[in-house]
């Protein structure tokens, strides 16, 4: 717009417009519609991963999760942080400080908080596709957090199992000793 401001302005001042005013007016023609197709382009292709992104889903945990979200949304420096407490850890577990310069979208699964995308500002031109890659994100966090409560429960069955083995050992040692140590009762 401040080129054809300035277009405008010299045509109404000297009734001419300056050659070099023209070459850029020109440019400014083919690169802001080039500029916008590679934007709507760059859309299209991160939507198109976000299939690839669900159907990986299940298997995807801690850095491999975390590549597949940047993957689509075609940032590298994405950073996924894990919700703990009052802060926030990365996937290898470091406490994480979330950076100002960077936006952050909330991972959220039915009201709770699991954790946060830090991504490029660049991309909130396309909420829907950051709408959409955290909810892959909160999909993925909540599944990971189900399954280590299955490992935990799991595991304590295993130890609840082995303790009433334990015990029931133990009482049947105790019920032999009574037995063989007990005077034999004659009529």
């Amino acid at each position: 717009s401040l080129t054809f401001s300035a277009l405008l302005t010299s045509y109404l001042l000297d009734r001419s417009i300056p050659e070099w005013l023209s070459w850029v007016t020109n440019a400014a023609l083919l690169t802001v519609p080039a500029a916008f197709l590679a934007g709507m382009l760059r859309s299209r292709l991160a939507r198109a991963g976000l299939a690839d992104l669900f159907r990986e889903l299940g298997g995807l945990h801690g850095e491999r999760l975390q590549s597949g979200l940047a993957k689509s949304l075609g940032d590298p420096a994405l950073v996924l942080a894990y919700r703990e407490g009052d802060g926030y850890r990365d996937v290898h577990g470091a406490a994480l400080t979330l950076p100002a310069d960077r936006a952050v979208a909330p991972v959220e699964r039915e009201g709770r908080e699991l954790g946060a995308l830090v991504y490029d500002p660049l991309l909130d031109d396309d909420p829907e596709l950051v709408q959409a890659v955290s909810a892959a994100a909160a999909i993925a966090l909540d599944d990971e957090r189900a399954q280590a409560e299955s490992a935990a429960t799991m595991a304590e069955l295993r130890a609840s199992r082995e303790r009433l083995a334990a015990a029931g050992d133990a009482e049947r040692r105790r019920l032999e000793r009574n037995l063989h140590d007990e005077p034999l009762l004659r009529p």
